[in-house]
């Protein structure tokens, strides 16, 4: 777990980030190597589990600061907390409007045959489809 340490406050410096302790909390319970979709609330309980504590406002500042820098993307979804995403990499979601839940979808399983002329300006950034799923009653 040095290892894991050492190579978490790389991706920091890598990232442009200087490693504080807080971003080194953080870097350590996301960085992981495992891909998971999560709240600034679901950290800071996880935060508080490891027996650290760190203010809501402490954690959407790193958050949004890892964003920026491409350590971790936000989702947008219809509820009133953002949803964050270890995974950088182009993907879908199915978004669980009951729930909140985020199930990933490979980029090559959506075929999207036309998209719309982007506005003049702007240039095409990505794009991520997200589906809106509830269970059948």
């Amino acid at each position: 777990c040095i290892n894991n340490i050492m190579n978490n406050k790389q991706k920091l410096r890598n990232a442009g980030l200087r490693p504080t302790k807080q971003r080194m909390i953080i870097a350590d319970i996301l960085l992981d190597g495992i891909n998971r979709h999560f709240t600034a609330e679901n950290l800071q309980n996880e935060i508080n589990s490891s027996g650290n504590s760190m203010s809501i406002a402490t954690i959407y500042n790193c958050l949004k600061k890892f964003r920026n820098c491409g350590l971790i993307k936000q989702v947008e979804s219809s509820k009133d907390t953002a949803i964050f995403d270890t995974n950088t990499s182009q993907h879908h979601h199915f978004l669980d409007e009951e729930t909140g839940e985020l199930i990933d979808i490979e980029n090559d399983k959506i075929n999207l045959q036309k998209l719309p002329q982007i506005p003049y300006g702007y240039i095409n950034n990505g794009v991520e489809v997200l589906i809106k799923i509830k269970k059948q009653f």
